[in-house]
């Protein structure tokens, strides 16, 4: 399937998912798998394929680890 941005004559987009479309006499035709019409525009400014949102798992970083099992802290002066 493919995510369309539709902007109507009214300034709306529109976000339709849909697997291909149709531009002919009666307007623009978004269709789903098995034929099915999911939108009609009879008129509209644009249409465009949207940009796919991708995520991806970020693992956060461990931290280092020095092997000491010890905390140091620095050595007050002027003992």
């Amino acid at each position: 399937m493919t995510k369309y941005e539709v902007k109507t004559a009214d300034g709306v987009i529109h976000r339709i998912e849909a697997s291909t479309h149709v531009l002919d006499s009666n307007g623009l035709t978004l269709y789903v798998d098995g034929g099915k019409a999911v939108a009609i525009f009879a008129k509209f400014e644009w249409m465009r394929e949207a940009a796919t949102e991708t995520s991806v798992a970020v693992q956060p970083e461990a931290p280092a680890d020095s092997g000491a099992g010890e905390v140091v802290t620095p050595v007050a002066g002027g003992e």
